[in-house]
This record gives C-alpha cells, sequence and structure tokens, in this order.
C-alpha cells in the first residue's frame, strides 16, 4: 500500500459495456494503510427488469491486500448487511447480505462483482470521485 495512515477509497461498480438490466453500486471505504482493513459503506440499486429498482444501503467491512502480480496492483473485498428498500406495490425494506470483491490496477480501474441477497452482478470497477 502506498499510502499512510487512514485514507478514504471510492469506488463504483457499474454494469459492463452492453450489459441490460444490471445492477449498480458504489464503496465508500476507509482503508487502514499498513494493515489493509476496510472499513464504510456500500449504496446501490438492484435492477430485476422493473419499472421500479429496489435500493440498498450496507455497513461493511473487509480487507484490501497489494499483489505484486503484473497489472492488478491491488485485491480487495467487504461484506455487511444490506437494508433492502422496496418500492410500489410491495413497500418496505428487508434485510439481505451484501458482498463485494474487486481488483484494481494502477490507475484504479478493474473488474469485480457484488451480491445482495440472491442477486450477484458482475461489474466494471473504476475509483469515483
Amino acid at each position: 500500500m502506498s499510502e499512510v495512515g487512514l485514507y478514504l477509497l471510492k469506488l463504483s461498480f457499474t454494469p459492463p459495456a452492453g450489459v441490460v438490466g444490471s445492477g449498480s453500486a458504489t464503496l465508500a471505504l476507509t482503508v487502514e494503510a499498513s494493515t489493509g482493513v476496510l472499513h464504510g459503506q456500500a449504496q446501490g440499486t438492484i435492477l430485476e427488469g422493473t419499472q421500479d429498482p429496489q435500493t440498498f444501503t450496507a455497513k461493511v467491512s473487509g480487507a484490501l491486500h497489494s499483489t505484486g502480480y503484473g497489472h492488478i496492483v491491488r485485491v480487495g473485498a467487504v461484506s455487511g448487511k444490506a437494508a433492502v428498500s422496496v418500492t410500489t406495490p410491495a413497500i418496505g425494506t428487508y434485510i439481505a447480505p451484501f458482498s463485494a470483491s474487486f481488483s484494481l490496477d494502477s490507475n484504479g480501474s478493474g473488474q469485480g462483482q457484488f451480491s445482495v441477497g440472491s442477486h450477484t452482478y458482475k461489474s466494471d470497477v473504476n475509483k469515483a470521485d
């Protein structure tokens, strides 16, 4: 890890080009540089082909590791419990397991996936502002 101390990492999980009806998510994480420990929040949308997609928010924790392999310089994973909000006609909120994993190159771009309950989405991952 090149940073020292505690720093912020914000990642955007978006569907790969040409994929329709997928979910998206953003991870806002603090990273303890000396240990790679991650803590933060995930939020996003589960698009199930409905006009009223479900949204979620989750507190997450996990780890970030340097790899030293080729162009992939970091890999990470987080997990937690997501509060999923359901819109009309079945209004309400339920709790579901959340997990995300990712690999990043030196520019902060890469691949990953995230899962909310039984829904899993492969994604392009990029550093967000």
